[in-house]
């Protein structure tokens, strides 16, 4: 992922509610495009989101 591609996926989870700096961004995905990041964290988020609701609806 180049810098330009983390300002890209730092602004598009920022839309979801997910804040990351370029920086975070840069040193958890610098190995993958920016297609794969995007999937990744989205389906991580995803997950968050199954457990948080399994949680406050018990």
């Amino acid at each position: 992922m180049t810098k330009e591609e983390a300002n890209e996926f730092v602004e598009t989870m920022k839309e979801i509610g997910d804040e990351w700096t370029v920086e975070q961004a840069l040193d958890a995905y610098s190995d993958k495009s920016l297609d794969e990041a995007l999937t990744d964290r989205k389906a991580s988020v995803g997950i968050l989101g199954d457990i948080m609701s399994t949680i406050l609806n018990r």
